[in-house]
């Protein structure tokens, strides 16, 4: 698989987590991206949900409009 296609479809899965309608766990997401969305939701209240961290929906979008405008916080190694 060529390496832009293989970036592109990873970031294309951030945003698909975002349509799901109860939130997003912190686990479903990929460990490169995980330090990002943490450094974003320090002092946002979040939800547990079967002993997992649920990230709401609304506070996802905004992390996601996050990266379109100014892209991550830390390098993240897609490959």
């Amino acid at each position: 698989m060529h390496t832009v296609d293989l970036i592109s479809r990873r970031i294309n899965t951030l945003f698909r987590l975002g349509e799901r309608k109860d939130g997003v766990f912190l686990t479903d997401l990929r460990k490169e991206y995980r330090s990002d969305l943490q450094n974003f939701i320090v002092g946002e209240t979040l939800g547990v949900r079967d002993g997992k961290v649920v990230i709401g929906k609304n506070t996802y979008k905004r992390w996601l409009q996050k990266i379109k405008t100014n892209g991550f916080d830390y390098d993240v190694k897609f490959i």
